[in-house]
């Protein structure tokens, strides 16, 4: 019996593979990680036939198109989208909760990334200013991808927002974004002590102004916006950057000569994505990213659909027209990247930090509730509450994305307990038309939570020294504002609805199979599957999955 055993193992060792087994698929040499700024994946349907062949429609029908991928976190922003897609690891373990929260110490609103111990280059100190990774917890793929090749292989972060390039860059990373206070790309003494020479090559060109005083114009016939998306000044459209609400914006900023205001409208428009995408082509140049088994990453965040879609809203003419153009854009960076590097070693990746909300001016013609309403009639609500029930003081101290905070000085000095006051002031706020429910810290840290994709939401956004005490969720198309917004124009995100959360996954390369897959997945999952396919380890506190089911 042992003998048969033996032979059989034996059998089993020397036995060749299929003639028809594939062949193991080479690593890609280069990881191109598109991030479009606020692009809800309703894009991808609503425009499919005005696209090109080879912009989105090479990924879309050429790779595996993730048509149910979303975000399950509260604050549907900047900051976390882009943590979320560069670790696979929601807020509540590395920190990055939202944009901006109370910080209790500081008595002050802090901005993510804050750091006066470092510079913007090329800048005046801020104390204030977004500087670098250093307080975020755990690794990203960038820091995941550098140590595996002992810094050998590069990753590059390219983007026109400060924020978005630092997160993607992670601790290791190299990020580079346009800076509208200097007209010019730059970067973080965290990262670096002086930029690289071809860098400054670069920024001596001095592309933008030579858009000075130029119009945006519609790329397609006016009927076909008209027909799609209704006429072009939309009720709640935005014009803060002084190139008006309607078709064509003469792009001055407001002011005679190229300065701040002008280089800040040029974000605005698509010329921003057509100065990030070529400085990403210097960049895979200059760095020779991708010519090398030693594999690379370069991660490119296309600001300006964002910065755009906040100013008009998704239903307008612009957003439609930035949509289109996007596609243009990207059909030119991928004929850029088969010639110079080779699409058949190239894994690209394409997702968005955050959709959008309609305008509510726009949902309300509907017959819908929709709304705008300020922190500050909310906070008075609270108040109202709380001094009814406990005699008059200061109860709210701030209220923003990341919740209402309560001030524990007035809780002390009536010796209440923290649940109590939670719990009155969530009903205070949850009784206004414009709140859906709401959270408090005790419910959360306690665990006393529905077992529902909301309550895991909330649990992912939780950071117990960056949230509030009451957390709530505003009903649909309602947008919060706190004392940085603006009131009655314009639209924003940062809610966990569908609008907010549903975003494009694309993946293309030699190792995914085609597909259209309409399982849920979740953004989380992007970064391990993108580390699996290049074999190196996974970022250290990662929530997501590898999406196993697009590899070949």
């Amino acid at each position: 019996m042992r003998r048969l055993g033996f032979f059989c193992c034996l059998a089993l060792l020397s036995a060749k593979p299929p003639a028809n087994a594939a062949p193991p698929v080479e690593k890609p040499r280069l990881v191109v990680l598109i991030v479009i700024d606020q692009f809800p994946h309703h894009y991808l349907t609503k425009f499919e036939d005005l696209f090109g062949a080879g912009g989105f429609k090479r990924v879309m029908y050429d790779g595996a198109w993730m048509a149910d991928a979303t975000y399950s976190h509260l604050h549907a922003s900047t900051s976390p989208g882009h943590s979320v897609i560069a670790s696979g690891t929601y807020g509540y373990k590395t920190g990055l909760i939202a944009n901006s929260w109370y910080d209790r110490t500081l008595n002050r609103r802090r901005r993510s990334l804050e750091d006066p111990e470092h510079l913007i280059l090329g800048m005046k100190p801020n104390p204030t200013g977004r500087a670098s990774t250093r307080e975020l917890v755990g690794s990203s793929l960038a820091d995941e991808l550098r140590m595996a090749t002992r810094l050998r292989g590069k990753a590059i972060a390219v983007t026109a927002k400060d924020y978005s390039a630092m997160i993607s860059a992670g601790k290791l990373g190299t990020p580079y974004w346009y800076e509208a206070g200097l007209g010019r790309f730059t970067s973080s003494s965290f990262f670096m002590k002086e930029l690289p020479a071809w860098v400054n090559r670069f920024n001596e060109r001095k592309i933008p102004d030579a858009s000075f005083g130029k119009q945006w114009t519609r790329l397609l016939p006016q009927t076909l916006y008209d027909e799609r998306m209704g006429p072009d000044n939309g009720v709640g459209e935005e014009d803060n950057r002084k190139t008006g609400v309607t078709f064509p914006h003469t792009i001055t900023g407001g002011e005679t000569q190229p300065g701040t205001g002008f280089y800040n409208a040029y974000k605005h428009t698509p010329w921003g994505n057509d100065l990030v995408l070529e400085f990403a082509r210097q960049a895979i140049v200059e760095e020779m990213l991708g010519t090398d088994n030693i594999p690379d990453l370069l991660i490119v965040g296309l600001s300006s659909n964002d910065y755009a879609g906040h100013d008009y809203g998704p239903d307008s003419h612009e957003v439609m027209d930035i949509t289109i153009r996007t596609d243009r854009q990207l059909e030119a960076f991928f004929a850029f990247l088969d010639k110079q590097t080779g699409l058949k070693n190239t894994l690209i990746v394409l997702t968005s930090d955050h959709g959008v909300a309609p305008l509510p001016e726009r949902i309300e013609q509907y017959g819908i509730q929709a709304g705008r309403v300020g922190a500050e009639p909310l906070m008075r609500r609270v108040e109202t509450a709380l001094d009814t029930l406990y005699g008059e003081d200061r109860w709210a101290l701030y209220l923003t994305d990341t919740g209402l905070y309560l001030d524990y000085a007035a809780i002390k000095r009536r010796n209440l307990r923290h649940d109590e006051v939670e719990r009155v002031a969530g009903a205070a706020l949850a009784a206004d038309s414009s709140i859906a429910g709401v959270f408090t810290r005790t419910q959360i840290v306690n665990g006393n939570l529905p077992d529902t994709p909301l309550a895991k939401a909330a649990i992912h956004s939780f950071h117990p020294d960056h949230s509030g005490d009451v957390i709530p969720i505003a009903r649909p198309y309602y947008l919060i504002l706190d004392e940085y917004s603006t009131t009655d124009v314009g639209t924003s995100h940062g809610q966990p609805h569908e609008y907010d959360v549903h975003v494009p996954v694309l993946f293309y390369g030699s190792a995914i199979q085609p597909g259209r897959y309409t399982h849920p997945i979740d953004i989380a999952d992007i970064a391990p599957t993108i580390c699996h396919l290049l074999g190196i380890s996974m970022p250290s506190r990662r929530d997501g999955r590898i999406i196993s089911e697009v590899i070949r």
